[in-house]
């Protein structure tokens, strides 16, 4: 692995930055134990997003409950909550175009590690490997899906869209069999299968 000090890429520099708790032997040991390098590049997003927000003096906004990567990022999110977002970081002073500018991309955090670590992915995983990754990702999708309703719901509350009082969100995942009928929740389904002949 490549001495930390010889590297200056966006990683490096942006880690140093904000001072981000996300070293490279952690990132390389994620890696190799089946992490992909867009999951780990979220999570160092997720992380810059957060340490950036955290400076913000005088903000009344509960950040950590907004979807704030998703809104800059990806395009899971509906047009209005983006619109929100972006208006909620404005309001404290953040710019959003700026913002995005600072998070690293996929293709970046894959040269930091094989270019500037000299890293490599690890070799195919076993089968309980594969199903602890799948299992991994799959309650991920389950808790960003819950904070993307939430945020949604708590956003047409706010505008008086609606009203639900003080409402919980529970997303619940069940596997169904089309050839033998059996019906299960994800995690049984995935360790014990089916009654399929």
């Amino acid at each position: 692995m490549t001495d930390d000090a010889a590297c200056t890429c966006k990683v490096s520099r942006t880690r140093d930055e904000f001072d981000l708790e996300m070293d490279d032997d952690s990132l390389v040991a994620a890696w190799q134990d089946g992490t992909s390098v867009r999951e780990l590049t979220r999570s160092f997003n997720e992380a810059l997003i957060e340490a950036r927000l955290d400076r913000l003096d005088g903000s009344s906004t509960t950040w950590n409950r907004l979807p704030v990567y998703d809104a800059l990022k990806t395009d899971d999110l509906s047009e209005a909550d983006v619109i929100e977002i972006q208006r909620e970081l404005e309001r404290d002073g953040v710019d959003p175009d700026e913002l995005r500018s600072t998070l690293i991309s996929h293709q970046t955090m894959y040269r930091h590690l094989t270019s500037c670590l000299d890293a490599s992915a690890s070799p195919d995983p076993t089968p309980d490997e594969r199903r602890e990754k799948a299992r991994d990702t799959v309650y991920a999708l389950q808790r960003r899906t819950t904070l993307v309703t939430e945020s949604t719901i708590e956003t047409l509350q706010n505008t008086g869209t609606t009203d639900l009082g003080d409402p919980d969100v529970l997303v619940d995942i069940q596997v169904l069999c089309r050839e033998c009928g059996y019906s299960a929740d994800f995690d049984t389904a995935l360790t014990e299968g089916c009654n399929c002949p």
